[in-house]
Formats: C-alpha cells, sequence, structure tokens
C-alpha cells in the first residue's frame, strides 16, 4: 500500500511538473508571439484577437467541464447565476489586464516584460486590505518591494530618456507603453486578490469551473470592447482570403489561439494536481523572471525587428533591469522562507479542498494569471 501510495505521489508531481513548465511556456511566448503579428501590420485588430482567443479558450474548458461533470458535481449544487456572480470580480479584471496588457504589448513589448516584476508591488499593497494579511509583518517583504520599484524607477526613465528627444512620438509612446504596464500589472494584482475571495467565498467550486466562469465574463466584455473600439471591418479581414494566403500571419493568429486555450488548460491542471505552495511561489517567480531573460534574449537575435526590440545598454537600464530580477529572487526567497512558518499542505483527493488550499497564499493566483488571461 506504501508503495503504491507513494507511485500515485509520484505521478502526481510529475504531472504537476509537466502542467508548470507549460504554464511558464505559453506565458512567456504569448506576448512576444502576438507582437510579431501585430507589427505585420494586424495590429488594428488587436482587441478582436483577444476576443476569439479568450471565447475558444472559454469554448474548450467548457467542454472540458462537460466532460468532468458526473466526477466533480457536488451533492447540492450552487445555482449557476450565484457562481458566476462570484466569478464576475475577477473575471472583471482579467478583461482589464487583457485589454492593458494588448495596449502595452502593442506599444512596446519591452517595457510590458521588463516591469512584470511590478505586480509583486500591487500585490503586497492590494493583500494588506486581507485581515489574513494584516496578520503579517509589514517589513517581510519590503526589501523586495524597494528593490522592484527601485528598478522599475530607473528602467523607466532609461526607456523613455533613451526614446528620443523630448515631445516626440517615440517618447510619447514610451511613456504611455509604461502607464499601460503598471495599470496591467495593478490589475493583475486586484484579480489575485479578488480570485482568492471568490474561491474562499465559494467553496464548493473546482478550479476548473472557476476558471470557465471567470473566462465567460471576460469574454462578454471583451465583445462589446472590441466592436466598440474595432468595429466589423477585422472580422471583414478575418474572413477575406487574402488574409490567410499570408502563411506568417495566419500562423501567428493560429498560434494565439494555441497558446491561450493552452495557457488556461495548463493552469487548470497545475492548480488540480498542486500539492504544495512552493509551486505557487516558483510560478511567481519564474513566470516574470523567463519574460526579461526573454527579452534579453531577443535584444541579441534576428527577432528583435519582429518584436521591435531595440537595444540601448544605458548604465541607467542595466541597473534597473538588474534591480528588478534581484527583486524576483529577493521576493522568491522571502515567500520561501516564509513556507517554514507555515503547516504543509494535506494532501487531498478533493480538487475544491486543493483550490481553497491553494489559493490560501497570496500569491498563489499571482503567478497563474500572469499570462493573459489573464
Amino acid at each position: 500500500m506504501a508503495f503504491d501510495d507513494n507511485g500515485t505521489r509520484s505521478a502526481g508531481a510529475c504531472h504537476t511538473s509537466i502542467y508548470v513548465v507549460l504554464v511558464v511556456s505559453f506565458g512567456t511566448v504569448l506576448h512576444p508571439e502576438l507582437k510579431a503579428f501585430y507589427r505585420r501590420g494586424h495590429g488594428d485588430m488587436k482587441n478582436t484577437v483577444s476576443v476569439i482567443d479568450a471565447a475558444l479558450a472559454t469554448l474548450f474548458l467548457a467542454a472540458l467541464r462537460l466532460c468532468s461533470r458526473c466526477a466533480s458535481d457536488s451533492p447540492r449544487p450552487i445555482p449557476f447565476w450565484q457562481k458566476l456572480r462570484w466569478a464576475a470580480p475577477p473575471g472583471i479584471f482579467v478583461f482589464l489586464v487583457i485589454t492593458l496588457s494588448t495596449w502595452a504589448n502593442f506599444l512596446s513589448y519591452k517595457a510590458f516584460a521588463m516591469l512584470g516584476p511590478c505586480e509583486l508591488i500591487f500585490v503586497w499593497i492590494f493583500a494588506r486590505f486581507l485581515p489574513e494579511e494584516r496578520q503579517i509583518p509589514l517589513c517581510r517583504d519590503l526589501p523586495a518591494v524597494i528593490l522592484t520599484a527601485l528598478g522599475s524607477v530607473l528602467f523607466s526613465i532609461a526607456e523613455v530618456t533613451g526614446a528620443g528627444p523630448p515631445g516626440s512620438t517615440s517618447t510619447s509612446t514610451s511613456a504611455w507603453a509604461i502607464v499601460a504596464s503598471l495599470l496591467c500589472r495593478a490589475c493583475q494584482a486586484l484579480m489575485t486578490v479578488s480570485l482568492r475571495s471568490c474561491c474562499v467565498n465559494v467553496g464548493r467550486v473546482g478550479v476548473l469551473e472557476i476558471t470557465l466562469l471567470k473566462l465567460l465574463v471576460t469574454s462578454l466584455l471583451c465583445l462589446p470592447y472590441a466592436l466598440l473600439t474595432e468595429g466589423l471591418e477585422p472580422w471583414s479581414t478575418l474572413a477575406d482570403k487574402e488574409f490567410w494566403t499570408d502563411s506568417t500571419s495566419a500562423f501567428l493568429l493560429l498560434g494565439s489561439i494555441f497558446i491561450t486555450t493552452g495557457f488556461q488548460w495548463a493552469t487548470v491542471g497545475t492548480n488540480a494536481g498542486l500539492r504544495s505552495p512552493l509551486v505557487a511561489v516558483l510560478l511567481g517567480t519564474l513566470q516574470p523572471l523567463t519574460a526579461v531573460a526573454l527579452v534579453l534574449a531577443f535584444s541579441n537575435s534576428p527577432f528583435c525587428q519582429a518584436l521591435g526590440l531595440k537595444r540601448r545598454d544605458s548604465p541607467l537600464e542595466i541597473a534597473g533591469i538588474c534591480c528588478l530580477i534581484l527583486g524576483l529572487l529577493v521576493g522568491g526567497l522571502c515567500s520561501l522562507n516564509s513556507l517554514k512558518e507555515t503547516r504543509p499542505l494535506e494532501v487531498t483527493s478533493e480538487l475544491r479542498d486543493q483550490t481553497l488550499e491553494f489559493l490560501d497564499h497570496r500569491r498563489a493566483a499571482a503567478g497563474i494569471s500572469a499570462g493573459r488571461e489573464n
């Protein structure tokens, strides 16, 4: 029996590790992939693409939900509209994250990716409003927050001043990209806090249904926003055979759909197989760290032109990037150290219990929601 139990745990850990790798991979490559699509002359349909990605990911998760319905439904099911009301706040924040990340990525992929660690600052601020967070010493995460804030300021100054002369279009674009990136990270942090509250209040709803309802709300908000900002012209373009004759554009569009759907599926798999808060800490650290590393790697590659990357190598920018990376690492170490003060998560076969245990840590949803879904 002990051998069987150990074998089951090992298999579960292996599956969770695969899901974690997929979450980090999909979440890291999505935005440069979309940026390449925008730079091929399709920036005027960026919000429409967000609708397509979110809607198809929702349909995919709905199919998974139908397949697992018999096994996951509770004896006393919660009314659909009640669950939808609980899932609405995080769904609204996901919509804001998608909208702002699309805007920021369109303006500057570099600024958007480099300012990813700023989410740590906003999570630290917003989480203080939760009653249980007030019991945590204020200074525990302060070194990581200060380093990240300093790095953000240094990088932003270097990005704006290095874009061109004051008042130029390039300078204005860089400034707006930074503003959009910071707003996006703030919304991601609010989504983290609201998603945690949603899961704790629902209690009997599994991670698959939480993600599905969240994306449903997001899709319903993305559609009118895309129609309001871009009209029907993008849909006409997508319906035209000429668009699909450009194999690169077609490949990038289909790739964004695949990546978004895969990201959401891997997110559900990660949450469902979670056995330790260590996974949440690793995701919260690795996701933005790999995004920063990818920008640095692309800056010295043939892809720099396709992604609109410009290497500046100013001392101010280098110092800012170093502080951002150091802030991430210090934040991860602080979280790992805090795990010693909390009890280990109990192994449970109930999906909802794993969800509640997982989301009982304030950074649990932060690493998962760093991608688009947003």
